[in-house]
């Protein structure tokens, strides 16, 4: 069930981001509701550039080993006023958290966030037809799930076309059967959301959801020089690559798994530039 929540709009304030002359800024607008559940999980911040019309939009999903962070402690500081200033609305969102929300939550509530911006983002100077999708660590399984799998999005009668281009950061759970097979559990950094059944690894796995013919947004994976990230990331692209689809994985030098999300958007980045190139080689 999707809750507007566009009376919180009526909050709207003028906020200086830095470097930044002047944006529109939303904070705390709710995208879903679920009895019970407090609406704190269900928010986003809308950043807008000044005068914003038919822009393209970001939506961020945040990492933090899916049970602690949220939309602002959890994203580099620099990621909404780059984004503006290179045109594009920027969203951060909060999503359902384990072990009290294990999977697949997460990847319900970022359906829902994604149906609510398709549905409401031109009343914030959006465009509902050029939608992306970034993600850091946790956040980056997410996107990468939520834009092979059609199932999340079809709960609110959209499709995977809705997604003009994903952008997972840093990644590492995007094949958990082969993650756990070793050992046959998961390593215990998984287990709050993902719990102790592999049919739950198969289906939260980005990998093994991939079909022949259907249809997936075009994707650029960045990861880092650590232990199972090339490795995850490289096979995810080589096996969209193989069923017909637009992917190709790049490490990210002399970035590790925090500063890639950190310094994204930062004076002197080059992962922020590669990232709008990428979304504007998209654009309708």
């Amino acid at each position: 069930m999707r809750f507007a929540g566009f009376v919180l709009a009526l909050l709207l304030s003028w906020l200086a981001l830095p470097g930044q002359a002047s944006a529109k800024v939303w904070r705390d607008v709710v995208y879903d509701h679920h009895s019970g559940i407090g609406d704190g999980n269900f928010t986003m911040d809308i950043y807008a550039p000044d005068g914003a019309k038919k822009a393209p939009v970001v939506i961020m999903v945040h990492g933090g080993a899916w049970v602690v962070g949220n939309k602002q402690s959890a994203i580099g500081i620099d990621q909404p006023r780059f984004f503006n200033d290179e045109g594009f609305i920027f969203i951060a969102i909060n999503y359902r958290l384990a072990p009290d929300h294990p999977f697949p939550a997460q990847i319900e509530d970022a359906a829902s966030a994604i149906a609510f911006v398709h549905d409401n983002i031109g009343k914030y100077g959006g465009d509902p037809g050029e939608i992306f999708l970034m993600g850091h660590s946790a956040g980056a399984h997410t996107v990468a799930l939520v834009s092979i799998d059609p199932k999340y999005l079809a709960a609110h009668d959209l499709g995977l076309d809705v997604i003009k281009g994903t952008v997972p950061l840093d990644g590492a759970a995007y094949n958990l059967v082969k993650t756990g097979e070793k050992k046959g559990e998961l390593p215990r950094f998984y287990r709050p959301v993902f719990g102790k059944d592999p049919g739950t690894w198969e289906e939260a796995s980005p990998t093994l959801q991939i079909l022949e013919g259907q249809p997936v947004p075009p994707m650029l994976l960045l990861y880092v020089n650590r232990a199972v990230s090339p490795k995850r990331a490289k096979e995810l692209a080589d096996t969209l690559v193989m069923h017909g689809h637009m992917a190709q994985a790049v490490e990210a030098k002399k970035r590790n798994h925090k500063s890639l999300n950190r310094r994204l958007g930062s004076k002197g980045d080059k992962y922020g530039p590669m990232i709008v190139e990428f979304f504007r080689g998209q654009l309708d």
